[in-house]
């Protein structure tokens, strides 16, 4: 009896052994993945940072693109009234030119 009790002993003992042997793997693996975590964490702040200021950009883009399309229509109406203004003045010069050869 003696002897079954020791050779159960060290069955225990080594099951203990490689128990403590994968527990120890099972803890370097979970702070392998805690490190890698954290680190997939920071490249996602990042990430998101750059979103940020990428959306930022777009939005003063999107302004800059209207106030420049307005100063263009704003230009347009301008150019507009002097093509009138300088039709106007053909008109005149030739009642004028009309006038002057009666």
């Amino acid at each position: 009896m003696s002897d079954r009790v020791n050779v159960l002993i060290e069955t225990l003992r080594e099951k203990m052994i490689l128990l403590k042997d994968q527990c120890a793997k099972e803890r370097s693996k979970n702070d392998e993945l805690i490190a890698e975590n954290e680190s997939l964490k920071s490249n996602l702040n990042e990430k998101s940072d750059e979103i940020l200021t990428l959306q930022t950009k777009i939005e003063s883009l999107k302004e800059a693109h209207s106030l420049a399309k307005e100063q263009n229509v704003n230009q347009s109406e301008e150019k507009r009234i002097s093509d009138e203004q300088i039709d106007e003045m053909v008109r005149e010069i030739e009642y004028c030119i009309g006038q002057l050869k009666k």
